[in-house]
């Protein structure tokens, strides 16, 4: 073991991180962050051994899990951040295989389909009055008959979804 006289008052970030079992720029890291004490010596900073130890000890005891940040609202944000983002790119990889679609163009989709379906219904009047050889009052009849309906079917209210699908439910 070494005399107390031979353990230098200051180390370098290398030195230090040596001891610490870290790296000298997480020493400089923990440094900047106002963790570890360190002085300016000729544009170089330098750490004081027995204040830099104890220092490194309290802030890795109070941080088991290694957090870097002294704020939990700071590392809570930047989970919550992660966690966006990570949704974000398994939303741009559904969309990549095509287990999603954009609601516009479904929306567009389904409006097309719901033209050519109106459309078709009212020539169904035509081939019938032909077919049958109907007069025009009860064509009439039937046109405004197939009408009404669409009509009371536009007009009925959709229940919304009880709640919009998740990621999960989306990859699922």
């Amino acid at each position: 073991m070494r005399e107390k006289s031979e353990i230098p008052a200051e180390v370098s970030a290398a030195t230090l991180g040596e001891l610490l079992g870290i790296t000298g720029n997480r020493v400089n890291a923990l440094g900047r962050d106002g963790v570890l004490p360190r002085v300016q010596r000729g544009g170089v900073f330098a750490y004081t051994l027995p204040d830099a130890v104890v220092a490194y000890v309290d802030w890795a005891r109070d941080n088991p899990r290694g957090r870097r940040v002294k704020d939990p609202a700071l590392a809570d944000e930047k989970h919550r951040l992660a966690k966006e983002q990570a949704d974000k790119i398994a939303l741009q990889n559904a969309r990549a295989r095509g287990d999603l679609l954009e609601a516009s163009a479904v929306r567009a989709e389904w409006l097309t389909v719901a033209a050519d379906l109106r459309a078709r219904l009212f020539a169904v009047r035509a081939r019938i009055a032909v077919r049958l050889g109907l007069d025009r009052a009860t064509a009439a009849a039937l046109d405004s008959e197939l009408r009404k309906a669409l009509s009371e079917i536009a007009a009925e209210p959709r229940p919304a979804p009880a709640r919009a699908p998740t990621v999960e439910d989306l990859l699922s």
